[in-house]
């Protein structure tokens, strides 16, 4: 099932509409921050489970033919190799694989999550001069994260959100911030597992209080979105209602992106399976993902 990259194999399905908000949105802007981030492209999974672009601010990541990673800004303008090296695709629990692994890529800071599995701990990379110097931090010596999520609301607030996966469709999640620019992770403690433990497909937060877990189509609960506010410590499920005609598509949210108070929310439709995915809604938001909009659709 894990056979690319689909909004880069379509890229004027969603991937053309993201790259066109680019200009409206600027992601990881905490509420009264003073440090500011430019827009950057965040990765996650979709329904089934292939890594995706949840949002394209022109920045990507690739790997050489020895599976070093290649960042590449600006379009192309500008390409560099990161002190890393992953296995192509997905192999289960190996912590070292490019599909288990999470990327935030943006002009100020670029954050590459990475481990959890076979005697190597979560860790992660980070540059903040667009690839110039790069440091590695340690997030956790535990070995959890099958999969990683990572983003940064400023250059110095940013998040994670480990997934494993226990069989049958079951997941659980483990959250960490960090508040000095990536240096220093904690976990947060709080019941998101106990909420709704299934396969994440996206995560983002919009300040320091405000937070988002999404997940795969579910047939009880679509889609299947839970939010925090107060940080992580405790989770709710956010029961959103799209107009009429959805009905007969399973529903999966990808990764929410926020501009300040804007936020955009991705969720896919698919039909007859989890790998036909058939095109994208696109919730907004004006007041920190407090509530939701339906705004367009894009079918494929």
């Amino acid at each position: 099932m894990r056979r690319g990259f689909w909004l880069r194999k379509i890229p004027w399905f969603g991937a053309l509409l993201l790259i066109s908000l680019s200009a409206m949105f600027v992601s990881g802007i905490s509420e009264g921050s003073s440090v500011a981030l430019k827009p950057g492209t965040v990765y996650t999974r979709d329904s089934a489970g292939e890594q995706v672009i949840a949002y394209n601010a022109g920045h990507s990541y690739s790997l050489d033919k020895d599976g070093h990673v290649i960042i590449s800004y600006s379009n192309g303008k500008l390409k560099v190799k990161a002190p890393l090296a992953l296995i192509p695709g997905y192999r289960e629990d190996s912590g070292m694989s490019e599909h288990e692994t999470g990327f935030f890529i943006s002009i100020d800071k670029t954050a590459i999550t990475y481990g959890g599995s076979r005697g190597t701990p979560v860790q992660v990379l980070i540059s903040n001069n667009q690839g110039k110097t790069w440091n590695t931090y340690p997030v956790t010596k535990e070995l959890i994260g099958t999969t990683k999520n990572i983003g940064f609301i400023s250059k110095n607030e940013g998040w994670i959100v480990l997934s494993r996966f226990n069989g049958m469709g079951s997941e659980n999640h483990y959250i960490y911030k960090t508040k000095d620019g990536g240096k220093s992770w904690s976990e947060v403690k709080g019941n998101a597992n106990t909420v709704y433990a299934r396969v994440l497909t996206g995560a983002g937060f919009a300040n320091d209080k405000i937070g988002f877990l999404g997940f795969r189509y579910e047939t009880d609960f679509q889609p299947a979105i839970c939010w925090t506010q107060d940080g992580g410590k405790s989770w709710t499920k956010l029961h959103i209602k799209l107009p009429d005609g959805f009905a007969d598509y399973s529903l999966t949210p990808l990764s929410p992106v926020f501009d300040g108070a804007t936020g955009q929310f991705p969720i896919q439709l698919s039909k007859d399976g989890a790998g036909n995915v058939v095109g994208t809604v696109y919730l907004t938001s004006h007041n920190y993902g407090k509530t939701w909009k339906y705004n367009k659709v894009v079918f494929r």
